[in-house]
């Protein structure tokens, strides 16, 4: 098996439809589908377990460098969009706060240590099966290095951005590009003329 390809293999497993569940994860039973609140889900009717089919929950980060005007990107190694820029981020593991997943996810992938500066929102993907927090990050040590599941992680101009691989961390940086032009805007006013 090549490098990453159990991952990978892993991330198809969860992202799975329910209906590719067969068998019941607590006794091993088969599975079958049972109306349950007005949707289709996967039942065990041998110890009664049920699949609630739930978004991931994740985070990801905008690591802002304001003295160079700078955001970092990494690109994908792992599927989906393998190649492609994103955010800094990924999953928050059990018993884990959305900000400390936040911090280790940025450390794992870029090798840097970060304070989190403000929360941007969250916002669900265009398939509703991942919910994901973001931040505003600045960076306060580390050495820049991508890591396991980046190829590269890059500094770019905030205004010159590529276009990123997924549109919700589109829509998020678009955003905080109106953020910083409306902040602009509010210390001119503020300067005498």
């Amino acid at each position: 098996m090549a490098e990453g390809e159990d991952l990978n293999l892993f991330v198809q497993w969860r992202h799975a439809a329910p209906s590719r569940w067969k068998f019941c994860p607590l006794c091993q039973a088969p599975l079958t589908n049972h109306e349950w609140d007005g949707k289709s889900r996967r039942f065990c009717s041998q110890c009664g377990f049920v699949y609630w089919e739930r978004p991931l929950p994740a985070t990801a980060g905008i690591i802002y460098d304001a003295a160079q005007q700078n955001i970092l990107l990494v690109t994908r190694r792992y599927p989906p969009s393998v190649g492609g820029y994103t955010l800094p981020g990924g999953g928050i593991e059990f018993g884990e706060s959305v900000q400390g997943a936040l911090l280790r996810e940025v450390f794992e992938e870029t090798g840097l240590q970060v304070i989190i500066d403000d929360q941007l929102g969250t916002w669900s993907t265009p398939s509703n099966e991942t919910l994901i927090t973001f931040f505003v990050t600045h960076p306060v040590g580390g050495e820049l290095k991508a890591g396991t599941d980046a190829m590269e992680a890059t500094w770019v101009n905030v205004h010159q951005a590529p276009r990123l691989a997924f549109s919700v961390h589109q829509k998020v940086v678009e955003l905080f590009r109106a953020k910083l032009a409306l902040d602009q805007l509010g210390k001119d006013w503020k300067q005498p003329h």
